[in-house]
């Protein structure tokens, strides 16, 4: 296979851009896969060890979240200076150990450094991929390609449910931890012996997006995570775009870890009829993340601001239609229902994360990346999980179990709609931006 290296800044082959994007998927569909995981066998874990909702809240979400987030910016910061192929590699065998380990746990504490173990390894991860996928597709591909990168999310919640589950009930949950650790190692392998590092900046034009589109070009190419958090501060449209991941996080990762939870505490399904039904709907999210950054990246030559327009429009549609799902009167019909929402509510990822690639110099790339994850992961991933365990724990007393995560549930989605409201006001700082 043709690879590019540092040394050559001309563009590369289509295949093989196209054959690191779909390695890159893998990965980081790997990342959402042991993530999942976690929260499909929360409910047998909790049974096992003794654990409390707000406990798998912070297990799942703010603990995790806190390490992950945090650890980013700093692993972002090495990656705009170093080997970024190796750096997700090695990220990726650390936290499959780590999977593997939290099989072995005994109580909340091994569970906890077990998580946190997980959360520093995939802190690696998925910044630099970023990084690596604009050095392979050009400015007005970008969208397209991380939609397509985005895929690795839904896939990987499909096949943490699906293969949690099933693993869970012919074996035990722990074994389900202990197998699932094995893809992402085979995959670091891989990225190592066919993947070359390519020239940073190599597909942009003559002049960089940043220079051509801000007056602040000589910030812009300072590399390092000050100069990035500079550039965000000056930069509201990208700021107003973390913003809106943050809010659409919140309610996505608080509906992604409780879900299953809700439908057995409160449906009555079975662990394995969760894991059967409940995940083909998480592939539909597949077609929303492709969907969305082919229609942004269709639009924004004709229609400014495109890139906050499309996923606004969409969870405007989306916040409604989750609300129904939740109200459904059994577990068959709130799975239907969720169809359609879960495709729009993945709509976001390929245009944000695009804009965000596209608004930044070649040399804050990851960086920027990692700060908006920041910002994602601390407010949306950290507090979800948590915010909604612990409403529910607090509202079992009065509601009893099940109820009172409905209830949770459908206060957590609300923040769908603030996220929308953030993604049209960062289409609007994109229309003054380039006027």
């Amino acid at each position: 296979m043709a690879e590019t290296t540092d040394a050559s800044p001309s563009p590369v082959r289509a295949g093989t851009s196209w054959y690191v994007l779909t390695v890159l998927m893998l990965v980081y569909a790997v990342n959402f896969m042991d993530r999942q995981l976690f929260a499909v066998l929360q409910e047998r874990i909790r049974d096992d060890i003794g654990l409390q909702d707000w406990q798998l809240g912070l297990l799942g979400g703010t603990m995790f979240a806190l390490f992950y987030a945090i650890l980013g910016v700093p692993i972002a910061w090495f990656a705009d200076r170093t080997h970024r192929i190796r750096l997700i590699a090695m990220a990726a065998t650390l936290w499959s150990g780590f999977t593997a380990l939290t099989g072995m746990a005994q109580g909340f504490v091994h569970l906890a450094a077990a998580r946190i173990g997980v959360a520093v390894g995939e802190a690696g991860g998925v910044a630099p991929s970023y990084s690596v996928l604009s050095d392979f597709f050009a400015e007005h591909r970008r969208g397209f390609a991380i939609g397509v990168f985005s895929v690795g999310a839904p896939l990987g919640l499909t096949a943490g449910t699906l293969l949690g589950a099933m693993l869970a009930d012919a074996l035990s949950w722990r074994a389900a931890f202990y197998i699932l650790a094995l893809p992402g190692i085979v995959l670091a392998v891989l990225m190592v012996l066919t993947i070359r590092e390519p020239a940073r900046g190599q597909m942009d034009s003559a002049a960089p997006a940043q220079q051509k589109v801000t007056p602040d070009a000589p910030l812009a190419s300072r590399s390092g995570t000050l100069a990035a958090f500079a550039h965000m501060v000056q930069t509201p449209a990208l700021f107003m775009f973390a913003a809106a991941a943050a809010s659409t996080s919140f309610a996505g990762y608080a509906l992604y870890q409780w879900v299953p939870s809700f439908l057995q505490r409160s449906q009555g399904m079975s662990l394995d009829a969760v894991g059967m039904y409940l995940s083909p709907v998480f592939l539909f999210g597949m077609a929303g993340a492709v969907a969305g950054g082919w229609l942004a990246d269709r639009f924004a030559p004709k229609v400014r601001g495109a890139y906050g327009l499309v996923p606004g429009i969409a969870q405007l549609i989306a916040t409604p239609l989750f609300i129904i799902a939740l109200l459904a009167g059994s577990g068959m019909a709130t799975i239907l229902l969720l169809i359609v929402p879960t495709l729009l509510s993945y709509v976001w990822l390929g245009p944000t994360l695009a804009a965000a690639q596209n608004l930044s110099h070649p040399g804050i790339r990851a960086s920027v990346a990692a700060i908006i994850a920041l910002i994602n992961n601390l407010l949306g991933f950290g507090l979800g999980p948590l915010a909604i365990g612990s409403l529910s724990s607090a509202l079992t007393p009065m509601l009893g179990a099940g109820e009172a995560l409905r209830v949770s549930l459908l206060a957590g989605i609300s923040l769908y709609l603030v996220g929308a409201l953030c993604f049209l006001a960062a289409a609007h700082l994109e229309r003054r931006r380039t006027a």
